[in-house]
């Protein structure tokens, strides 16, 4: 079997068409060889997500998590807005006013009647499904502490009885 073997590997490597001799005379062709990738190849295995600034490794030397320009940008629109605000409102009655030309002052009062009514509505909606579960729970643990009394009068009166019966063997032994 290993002489098949032999032969096998043998004719095969003899047989094999390519040349690959280090004192072959064919000659390889640089730009075909998989080590050096023919000109105009893209060779990044990556696409780059900074763009390059000349630092370490042509980027920002500056971790981008670090960058608080756009956190101060915003910060400054607020403050600007708030400022603003605060010019426009010179008397706050003024301010309430226009708050309340929005939407008039009928339209708020029923808007608001209608939220204490619902939220009464839920909360008494709760307080009943409350209660519901509180007397079924109550119920159920009633039952549960009427069957444990009951277990527990039955195992007091078998030890009883036990201890009955040993009393009077103890007593028949001793007489």
């Amino acid at each position: 079997m290993s002489f098949f073997a032999v032969i096998l590997l043998v004719t095969t490597t003899a047989c094999n068409g390519t040349n690959s001799s280090p004192n072959s005379t064919a000659k390889v062709d640089p730009l075909t060889n998989s080590n050096n990738p023919p000109p105009g190849k893209v060779t990044e295995l990556y696409d780059r997500v900074q763009p390059a600034e000349g630092g370490m490794n042509n980027y920002s030397d500056v971790d981008p998590r670090m960058d608080k320009s756009e956190a101060k940008a915003k910060a400054d629109r607020l403050i600007d807005k708030t400022d603003k605000l605060q010019r426009d409102v010179t008397n706050p009655f003024k301010q309430l006013g226009k708050q309340l030309d929005e939407k008039g002052l009928p339209e708020r009062i029923e808007d608001t009647s209608k939220q204490v009514t619902r939220s009464a509505k839920e909360t008494a909606d709760d307080v009943a499904k409350g209660t519901k579960r509180g007397y079924g729970n109550l119920k159920e643990n009633t039952k549960t502490f009427k069957e444990d009394v009951k277990s527990s009068l039955e195992n007091t009166q078998r030890r009883a009885e036990d201890r009955a019966n040993d009393l009077k063997d103890t007593v028949r032994k001793n007489s």
